[in-house]
């Protein structure tokens, strides 16, 4: 998956249309490649959204996140949700009711797709899929707002809340399923926030049982962070077969089927037994335990130190984005972590001996001085964006590429000093009146 350009309007504090543009300048007016070079010559592997808190820097990527989920999700649990999903920008209420829209122009599987739609509060109100064949755009799918669906052979109208594209992959479409699961599984978004550490520790647990995940390879990440950690290893604690059998029971009667679940002897049927192996398996409680140092002392999960466990919650997001050709999106890249492990995240995804695969991160983050820790000499302000919010408080997109520079311009220097905006202006003197205000 490449990620090429992502276009949106009216999505949260973003009112106008932003254009997020992770081409390089000779493919912006080109269908392809020039001859001889590939896709991955052309892109960005690396582009740093900047602002200041509250600008709308997260806006930018949950749009994204928002455009991927509809695609996934329109058509299966979006359904029976009681109103249609959306964020319009909210500060302008004469706006509310206008749509959304998102467009996604990338490459799968070495072609190039355009995709978009829009959505307002009733569902979706139209949507298009175009391919380029022969060094021009050709339409694989169009859709209307009456749901009525053309260019796709059986599939001649959906429901007004879901997307055709979602509708056609839960058909087993031929020619759009394989589109609709590479938007799906060619980006990996990567939220703020202990959630969501906690959940991908969740995940590197079920990996590592799985084996999905070595374990050899998870000490090797905690190594890369000097985290003193030598061995790690999954604990199992199962719940007593007692308290399966009353949850089983419990189940049974809220279903409406409870029945003897015994045979003439006594014994436990073959059924009940079968349920009772599945309720074992859920209800093993499983932690990563960890060991440091030549002495073997061991530390739980919980005993682990924040940083060490946010550190290997991304880094196995970027091990399977740098292996897999991943779009990998994170907001607030260096949350939690010293700085010289979001610039070595940054190297990796610059370094094509490591990132074989064309992999792309896109990130947010007040640490400027990140872009300009990959490897190589290239030109990186097309790579950095600033958000920044008008006084009607609609966020504005501005690539760093737009301002004119000199050669050896100290970039994050002048990003501190306010030169390109994206800053906040703070009133730190306010700080006297409060204290004043608590002694009266």
């Amino acid at each position: 998956m490449i990620l090429l350009r992502f276009t949106f309007r009216n999505h949260r504090s973003f009112r106008d249309e932003a254009v997020f543009d992770l081409t390089r300048s000779p493919l912006k007016k080109r269908l392809s490649p020039p001859e001889g070079t590939r896709w991955a010559d052309h892109i960005h592997h690396v582009d740093g959204v900047y602002g200041a808190n509250a600008s709308g820097k997260s806006n930018l990527l949950d749009a994204l996140h928002y455009a991927l989920i509809a695609i996934k999700s329109s058509a299966s649990t979006w359904l029976g949700a009681p109103e249609f999903p959306r964020a319009p920008f909210a500060l302008d209420p004469t706006r509310l009711g206008d749509p959304g829209e998102y467009e996604l122009e990338f490459v799968s599987r070495g072609r190039r797709y355009d995709y978009r739609f829009s959505a307002d509060t009733e569902g979706i109100c139209d949507e298009s899929l175009k391919v380029v064949g022969k060094q021009r755009w050709t339409t694989l799918l169009r859709r209307t707002r009456d749901g009525k669906v053309s260019r796709v052979g059986g599939l001649a109208r959906v429901a007004r809340r879901e997307l055709a594209l979602s509708r056609a992959a839960e058909m087993d479409h031929e020619a759009l399923a394989p589109i609709r699961r590479d938007l799906v599984e060619g980006f990996d978004v990567y939220r703020v926030g202990d959630r969501e550490v906690r959940a991908r520790l969740a995940r590197i647990v079920d990996l590592l049982v799985e084996g999905g995940l070595e374990f050899d390879e998870l000490v090797a990440l905690a190594r890369i962070a000097d985290t003193g950690i030598t061995r790690i290893r999954v604990e199992e604690h199962e719940a007593p077969e007692e308290v399966r059998r009353v949850f089983r029971a419990f189940i049974q009667q809220m279903q409406g089927n409870a029945q003897e679940s015994t045979n003439a002897d006594g014994a436990p049927d073959q059924q009940t037994e079968a349920e009772d192996a599945r309720l074992a398996r859920e209800f093993i409680a499983r932690n990563l335990a960890f060991t440091h140092g030549r002495k073997g002392a061991d530390l739980r999960e919980r005993d682990e130190s924040t940083g060490t466990m946010a550190w290997l919650a991304l880094g196995t997001a970027v091990l399977d984005a740098l292996r897999n050709g991943r779009v990998l999106v994170v907001d607030e890249l260096g949350a939690a972590l010293h700085p010289d492990l979001s610039r070595i995240i940054v190297d990796w995804f610059e370094d094509p001996d490591v990132n074989a695969t064309g992999a792309q991160l896109v990130f947010t983050s007040h640490d400027m001085s990140l872009m300009g820790a990959g490897s190589g000499e290239r030109d990186k302000r097309e790579q950095v964006w600033l958000v920044e919010k008008d006084a009607e408080g609609a966020s504005e997109l501005v690539n760093l590429g737009e301002f004119a520079l000199q050669p050896k311009s100290n970039v994050p220097k002048q990003y501190l000093e306010g030169r390109f905006g994206a800053v906040p202006y703070t009133v730190p003197s306010l700080i006297h009146s409060l204290l004043e205000r608590k002694g009266e």
